[in-house]
């Protein structure tokens, strides 16, 4: 019996799919703790105060509270690890083009700039399908990349797949 080989996709460039089931699983996180850290502002401000957050400035400054929340949460986790909660679930990480670990700054302008993908009903973001290196204008302008990164486990392509490669190569004339 011959031992199956499995392709590490480790390193490789991150496609949409995964770092769209990362960017869901953050805004889920973001607005999720949001939520609950008001509602529990709320609740001490009123057990001690007897104030209430509602009021006609509490949207605006609701509004601003939750993009500084999401910056915050985006940035830091950035900074320190290279990935938020969402990448680490679905094993990326945010790197250098030249796949070196990014600098706090080049982190800061990456979150910075990430609302100029969104913008235009995300036509910064289909930037992700259509090049070959899978980044986004804010990967462009902060001059990084989001690869797939498991640690010290591989990533590995499934057994079917590789496979179907390890034969595909096998067959291929050698020079």
């Amino acid at each position: 019996m011959t031992r199956r080989v499995r392709r590490s996709v480790s390193g490789h460039y991150a496609g949409a799919i995964s770092r769209a089931a990362a960017a869901a699983i953050d805004g889920l996180l973001i607005a999720g703790l949001y939520t609950l850290g008001v509602a529990g502002f709320g609740y001490l401000l009123d057990m001690f105060t007897s104030t209430s957050l509602t009021g006609d400035r509490s949207t605006l400054l609701g509004i601003a509270a939750f993009a500084i929340w999401a910056f915050s949460y985006v940035f830091i986790s950035l900074a320190i690890t290279g990935r938020t909660i969402g990448k680490g679930l679905a094993g990326l990480r945010v790197v250098r083009a030249d796949g070196t670990a990014p600098g706090v700054r080049t982190m800061f302008v990456r979150t910075l700039v990430f609302p100029f993908s969104v913008i235009f009903f995300g036509i910064g973001l289909l930037l992700i399908v259509v090049q070959r290196e899978h980044r986004a204008v804010h990967d462009l302008i902060a001059k990084t990349c989001v690869v797939y990164d498991w640690g010290d486990r591989s990533a590995e392509m499934p057994g079917p797949l590789s496979d179907f490669l390890n034969r595909a190569q096998s067959d291929s004339p050698q020079p």
